[in-house]
Formats: structure tokens, sequence, C-alpha cells
């Protein structure tokens, strides 16, 4: 009878218990919204979730209302400091303008003073000597997905080349022409220069100076400062070297120092001088006389490749402007590998007969026909765009003019088009006129719109139109019905073309399909052998874009185990050559860490640099130096040496924040109206940036296996034991040691 009252009453203290829990014990608002950014639940699902739980008299999550203060208070998006609306941009780089909504902030030093103050209120910000009492702020522009972005990051923020700490200034969801992005960052050419002058913000109440650099891929880089990019003659950005010395080194070393006699050393005098703010403005100013005196189109050799003025503001000094370590290391990595790739196939090729070799040439070719059937099909749908847009507005004119015209004045048309509606196909800055030779050839007559006529409008001026005749005199059209008839035959032929071009385009991708399967049945052993051990033993995958390239683990990954991939060469000098070059790129590789670099580790930099400057040209006479290994050799031990890292600076954070956006997206995926899907998405990455993570990570102390991995990306099998020190265990095969 006891023993049944006291497991009676265990039994009660149990259920008393997990009440308590389940009832009394509510989350704080806090940590409800960290729970729905990090699992990137919409509010909709959370709600389900709250539901679901409380039918279960499972009752811990705080109402609505407290969720939503909670998520405006993390939130930055008030009209007077953020700007959503619809911008006509370019969504593809061929299209025409349409409408795309945007966002963008208006107030830079308010935004940026507000955010280093709250990350300094949570504790994520951290202090080193070589900061100098400064804050080091990022700043560049990237495309990911289907959206261009103008983001920065605090370097002096912990993690700083996190994803959670790239905040977005500016972001539209179209394609990252020069066009759209001067319509966008527009607002900040006087923002960003007030900032750099002025001389502190308040950081705590602490003044500190605000150091801006610009960062991202090389592309994003020439684009805003107005350098036509690395094909151009002159294709650094911080020196002078022109793509003819890049393209002819003829085995001289391609490197800024030199050796003396005792072996130290010192400058190259013959070396390009190095750009400064004041060439960037004079080589601007002479342009913009160029052009405004109606010069011819500009060469890349003129004007030091600087053909436009710049999206982004010229800093103190070039040095502000950093190079993009991380694409560096994965352009060259591709590309070398693509030369071993080479190497392989041409010891293989020893061994194939003629028909063989013939496969091969087929294969380009049936790569340049499917290159040219695509270009063919884009421009087959632009042109019945642009007819349908046409029978729209001669439809609507017959109907009646629309508020939304493009042009208040007729044309001699049966049926203007542009005074009834204002299509995307044409330029909005101008409306191209054209003269029919046969009904204004008396007087100042006979003048119709080019778009009404069917005359493309780059093509308005050309002197093949003098000679034009309109379809008024043709007999084409007589009346508004026969102008609507003669534009839906037009629609209806452009249509059977396009339909045409998608055929010819899929025979054209299947063709190189079959003959593709066909190369590869011919690889040799040791392509093949390459293949294998790239896949099987290295766990390295090639991405299906890009080339083929490879993303930034990968590339550590063939560095880090370059000898495992190059034993299936034979020995010989090949095999040393390409073992010299990735075991120079992985000495440099390995000082791109995200700290501040010691004086000897700088050191290394500039040496190993140097050195590779010396010894690529000689083992590789034949190879070109393409511009990122220029960048390598040359700029970055100027910018490890003026300011003492490289990793700190680089573009990771910016390029992993796409992958942030593109899942946010999907999630707000079925909101219809675009600005209020952007305004979603930002909302939902500013959450995301303050929220903990801690709570999300694994319990050490539930650990029982190894989480060491070797060189070989191999994890050890061993378990965790107890060890005489508290709250740490031991691997007992590699003596590695966890904390909880």
């Amino acid at each position: 009878m006891y023993n049944n009252i006291l497991h009676l009453a265990h039994c009660m203290i149990i259920e008393m218990f997990l009440l308590y829990i389940f009832v009394y014990i509510e989350l704080t608002p806090q940590e409800v919204v960290d729970l729905k950014v990090l699992l990137r639940l919409p509010m909709a699902k959370l709600q389900d979730l709250r539901r679901f739980l409380a039918n279960h008299h499972i009752k811990f999550m705080p109402s609505d209302t407290r969720l939503y203060k909670e998520m405006r208070s993390r939130e930055c998006l008030s009209s007077d400091i953020v700007e959503i609306g619809i911008m006509s941009l370019q969504k593809s780089a061929h299209s025409v303008e349409s409408s795309v909504a945007f966002a963008r902030v208006k107030n830079l030093e308010e935004y940026i003073t507000r955010h280093v103050n709250l990350q300094f209120s949570l504790g994520k910000t951290w202090e080193h000597e070589k900061f100098n009492n400064e804050m080091w702020m990022k700043i560049g522009g990237d495309k990911g997905g289907t959206s261009t972005k103008l983001a920065y990051q605090l370097v002096n923020e912990v993690n700083a080349n996190s994803r959670d700490g790239t905040n977005i200034l500016a972001m539209f969801d179209a394609v990252d022409t020069g066009n759209n992005m001067k319509k966008v960052y527009d607002i900040y050419q006087d923002q960003l220069i007030d900032l750099q002058n002025k001389t502190e913000i308040l950081v705590n109440g602490q003044p500190k100076f605000l150091r801006t650099f610009y960062y991202g891929d090389y592309e994003a880089l020439c684009k805003s400062l107005g350098h036509m990019g690395p094909s151009s003659s002159f294709p650094c950005l911080w020196c002078n070297v022109t793509l003819h010395e890049l393209r002819n080194t003829n085995g001289i070393a391609h490197c800024p120092k030199t050796k003396n006699k005792d072996q130290a050393w010192v400058d190259n005098i013959n070396w390009p001088a190095r750009r400064t703010v004041a060439q960037y403005v004079q080589d601007l100013a002479d342009f913009e006389e160029h052009t405004r005196k109606g010069g011819r189109k500009v060469t890349g050799a003129s004007f030091h490749s600087i053909h436009g003025r710049p999206l982004l503001p010229l800093l103190t000094d070039v040095d502000h402007v950093i190079p993009p370590s991380l694409h560096i290391l994965l352009g060259l990595v591709v590309r070398y590998f693509k030369l071993l790739e080479l190497e392989c196939r041409n010891l293989d090729h020893g061994n194939l007969q003629q028909r063989d070799l013939e496969q091969f040439d087929k294969w380009q070719e049936a790569s340049e026909e499917a290159k040219i059937a695509e270009v063919k099909k884009v421009e087959a749908e632009q042109s019945l765009q642009q007819e349908e847009e046409l029978l729209k507005g001669m439809e609507k004119a017959k109907r009646g003019k629309s508020r939304t015209a493009m042009c208040s004045e007729a044309c001699n048309m049966p049926l203007c088009a542009l005074t009834a509606i204002k299509p995307d196909s044409v330029n909005a800055a101008s409306v191209q006129w054209i003269q029919c030779m046969e009904c204004g050839i008396d007087d100042d007559s006979g003048w119709f719109h080019a778009y009404c006529v069917g005359v493309a409008e780059e093509s308005a001026g050309h002197q093949d139109m003098d000679q034009f005749v309109c379809p008024v005199c043709k007999g084409d059209v007589s009346n508004p019905a026969d102008t609507v008839k003669m534009q839906q035959d037009r629609v209806i032929a452009s249509k059977t073309v396009v339909k045409n071009k998608l055929e010819a385009w899929n025979k054209a991708k299947k063709d190189l399909d079959k003959v593709y399967e066909e190369v590869c049945a011919l690889r040799g052993s040791f392509e093949k052998e390459l293949n294998r051990v790239l896949e099987d033993e290295m766990h390295v995958k090639r991405q299906a874009y890009h080339s083929q390239c490879f993303v930034g683990n990968h590339c550590k990954a063939i560095l880090d185990q370059k000898d495992t991939m190059l034993d299936v060469l034979p020995e010989g000098q090949v095999k040393i050559r390409f073992r010299g070059l990735f075991g120079r790129l992985k000495g440099i590789v390995d000082l791109f860490v995200g700290r501040f670099l010691s004086d000897a580790e700088v050191s290394e930099v500039c040496t190993r640099c140097w050195e590779l400057g010396h010894w690529f040209p000689k083992n590789f006479p034949d190879e070109t130096i393409p511009p990122k290994l220029h960048f390598l050799i040359c700029h970055i031990p100027e910018c490890a040496v003026r300011w003492r890292t490289i990793g700190l600076l680089s573009e990771h954070g910016l390029e992993s924040i796409h992958a942030d956006i593109n899942a946010i997206e999907r999630v707000y995926g079925t909101v219809r109206d675009s600005q209020q899907r952007m305004k979603l998405v930002l909302g939902n990455h500013q959450q995301k940036a303050t929220a903990n993570k801690s709570k999300l990570k694994a319990n050490n102390q539930n650990i029982r296996r190894c989480l060491q991995v070797d060189s070989q990306n191999r994890r050890c099998k061993g378990r965790y034991k107890l060890t005489n020190v508290k709250n740490v265990r031991e691997c007992g095969d590699c003596d590695h040691k966890i904390s909880f």
C-alpha cells in the first residue's frame, strides 16, 4: 500500500513538472523571432505552428502583437530611411526597359551610424591596434540570382566576412548593367563623398574616423569606377600595365620587384607606373571633353581605358579599392586545372586515331552552332515582343487615345500607336521620326514614328533610310482596319519565326549533347583517371555553370590535395611544373585569413607573390599572364603591406549573401506585389542579421564521434572520452579535444 502511494506521488510530481514546462514557461519574443528567421518561416507558418501546439496543450509562444513589435524593432524600413518603389530598368542585358521593383537607403550616414551603434550594443564589434581607432567599412555591388545588390560590411564586426554581417544598401530585380546601376546608385555620389570627408562618427558616444573601401568581383569594381574591364588595353585598376605586356611575356619575369646581387628585393625600374586618383580624374575629364566635342567611338587605348563617370565616387587613393582575393583564387585554380586537363588530353591524343581527332573538331563546331542558334532565338523573341506591343498600341489607338501615351503628336499612319500607349521597347529619352520620300518629297510632310512603321529605333537615322517609303504609299494600308490587319499578319509571321528559331536551337542542343557523349567516350586513360580522382578521392565536383568552375572550398581542397591529383601524371617535367605551380598558389592562399597579419606573414606574402612572378613565365613560357595572376603577383602584396590583412577585406560575405536572399525570396515568392515582396525580403534579412544562432548549434556534450577531418577530407572515426579536465573530452584515436 505504501509503495503504491509513493509511486502515485512520483507520477503526479512528474506530470506537474511537465505541465509547468509546457504551460507556464514562455519563450521571449526575441527567441521566437530568432526561430522564425533562422528556419525561414513566414508569419503564417509560425501561426500554424502555434495553433498545432496549442491543440496539444502546449502554449509557450508569445502573442502576435509582441512578435510584430519585436520584428519592427529589428527592421530599418521606415519610409524616411528606405525608399521602396518602381523604376524603369533592363531586366536582362539585351532586353528593353520595363518596370522593376527596387529598394535603397536614402540617408547613408544615418543608416550606417545606426547599424554600427546597434552592433556595438550587442557586443558584436572588436578592437585591434591596427584599426587605429577607426571604423572600417567595405562597400560593393554584385548580381546573384535575379537581383543586384549594393551592400556594405563592417570590418570591425566579429566574423566580418559572414553573410549575416552584410547589410544591403540598395537592391533591384534586374541585371547589373551600367545603366541600371547608374539609375539606382545616383543618390550615393554626394553622400559617399560627404561620408568620406566627415572626420568622425559617434560610436557609443565616442568619435571614430570612418574609412571606406570598395570591394567585390573585378567586373563590378570596373563598372563602379568607369573602367572598360579586364579585356581592355589597360586592364588593371591599380597600375598602367597594358594588355600587350600581359599577353607577350616571352619568358620574362612579370613582377614589380627584382633581386639585386645580394638577393634582396628592389624596385623594377621598367615596371609601369601606378594609377592615382589624379590620373583617374584627368582621364575622365579628357573622355568627357572628347564626348562633348562629338568625338569618335572610344577605344580601350584611349584615356587609359576610362570610358565613363564612376558610379561610386573615387576615394583618397586607389589602395582603398581592394583586389578580389576570392575571385583570384577561383579564377586561377579553374584556369590551371583546365591547363592540367589539357596536358592529360595531349598525352592521350598520342594514342588517338585520326577519326578520334576529327570527333573533337566536330564537338567544337557543334558548340559554336548552338551558341549562334541561341543568339538568333533571342533576337527573334525580342522582335516578336516589339511587334506585339505595336499591335497592342494600334488596337488601343483604334478605340481611343490613352492617358499613358509616349508622344502627344501623331504621325501620318492611319493608326499612330505612340499616341495611345507607352511601350517598353521605345527609348523614353526620345522618339525617333522618319520621313517618307514619296508623300513628303515636295514639302516637309510625310513624317512617321519609326516605331509605328516597324523600323528599329537604332536604324531610323541610318543612310539606308533615305529611300524609305511608307506603308500608305506602298498601298499596304489605307484605313485603320487595314493597319491593324497588316500588323496582325506581321505578329503571326514573327511567331512563326520564333517557333522555327526555337526548334533550330533545340536541335543544335541535342546535336551538341550527342557529340559530347561521343567525345566523353573517347577520353583517354590520363583524363579519365584525373576526373575519377577528382570526384571519388578528393570529393570535388565541378559546377554545371560558369564554365564548370569550382566553389571556394573545392578550390582549397584542390590546392591542399595537389599531390593526390598530380599522381595521375607520369614522372617528368610536366608533373614537376604543375606541382610547383599549385604548391606556390597554396602557399599564398594559406595567408588569405580573416585576421590581421604579423610582420613576418606580410613579408612572406610579398616574397611568395614576387617569386611566383619570376617563376611562372620561365616554366610556362607559352602561357599568357591573365589579369587575375597579375593582381596576385603585383597588387595583393601592396594590399597586405598597406592594410596588414587580406582576408578581412575580401568579398566572401558579399558573394555568400546571394544564397541567403534567394532562399528568402523563395519563401515569399507567392506575393504578387513586387514592392511588398521586396520589403518582406529585406525585413527578413535585417531580422536575421541580429538573430542568436547559438540556439541551433549542437551541444558538444551530446557529441560522441570525433569531429576532426584530415587533409584528405576524411573524418576520424574515434570516440570522445572523458579527461581529467572538467567539461573537456578527448578523442581516443587522434587526441582531438572538445569542450562543453
